[in-house]
């Protein structure tokens, strides 16, 4: 009995190990890139507009000196009480985990052992889990990740300027690819009330993407919605990527400024115009030949 438990235990460390791969190594191998500039919506509702449409604004929030350091170093992470909540994936939020290889978790216990990205999302963690904002999942290494709340954002929400939301800033500064010594910035930007997530990058990251994960999924990996993983130039230098909430707090509602209709809604109303164009000539047609 001994041996064949044995047997047994040897046989599963290779699958053990495989889950997660050596540091500065990617288990990732097929590039995804979704739709430029526009996307979505995922099963939730969720959809994006990147800094290249005029839609999301790339300004950097800089908390460097004034922000509560919460991480450093590499393959780490800690809980963080927000200064307020957000609803994602239909869950209200008042906790994340922070960690320092480029993503944010719901689930609160993850310490940061998560350094191979997946994709495309949703696609279950290597290592951990709860619903997860990616702004860079990467094998990181950072001197420090700092996290603010602003009771009126620095950065307007693009979809609702005047009203004058507050956010929580999440600042990864002076991080560095495992196998690069090149420092750069990104952050992610919360709103309250619209629940946008803003991802921004500064002019400073050598890979461009090529070796990371940059969306969202929810809670157990069932919906997810991919900007960009493993493809080269996909995050170009300052750039930003805005997540838009489908159900934003019902005070928002009025009077706020019209939302973009994704791209294949576009083609749906186009569609539609195009048959009642035809229907209206064709009743036209048939009162003149009576």
């Amino acid at each position: 009995m001994k041996n064949i438990f044995s047997i047994l235990l040897l046989a599963a460390v290779p699958f053990v190990m495989a889950q997660e791969p050596p540091k500065g190594e990617d288990s990732t191998t097929s590039g995804y890139r979704g739709a430029g500039g526009t996307g979505g919506p995922d099963a939730f509702g969720y959809t994006y507009n990147d800094s290249s449409t005029g839609l999301c604004s790339n300004q950097f929030i800089d908390i460097s000196a004034t922000g509560s350091s919460i991480i450093t170093g590499d393959d780490a992470g800690a809980p963080v009480t927000l200064a307020g909540s957000f609803d994602f994936y239909g869950n209200t939020v008042t906790e994340l985990a922070v960690t320092t290889n480029g993503y944010l978790s719901t689930d609160t216990t993850d310490g940061g052992p998560d350094l191979s990205n997946d994709c495309p999302l949703p696609a279950s963690p290597s290592t951990g889990g709860g619903a997860r904002i990616y702004p860079l999942h990467d094998d990181l290494q950072v001197a420090n990740v700092f996290y603010e709340f602003f009771p009126v954002c620095p950065r307007p929400s693009d979809n609702y300027p005047s009203n004058n939301l507050g956010c929580h800033v999440f600042h990864w500064d002076e991080a560095n690819h495992y196998s690069d010594t090149t420092l750069f910035d990104i952050e992610v930007i919360i709103y309250e009330l619209s629940y946008e997530i803003v991802m921004v990058h500064d002019d400073r990251n050598p890979e461009l993407g090529s070796g990371s994960t940059t969306g969202l999924q929810n809670d157990g990996a069932t919906i997810g919605l991919t900007y960009a993983c493993d493809t080269a130039a996909s995050i170009p230098a300052s750039s930003a990527q805005c997540f838009v909430h489908p159900n934003p707090d019902s005070s928002l509602t009025a009077g706020a400024p019209a939302l973009p209709v994704p791209m294949n809604n576009k083609l749906m109303l186009v569609t539609l115009s195009l048959l009642l164009a035809m229907m209206a000539f064709a009743v036209i047609r048939r009162r003149e030949n009576v």
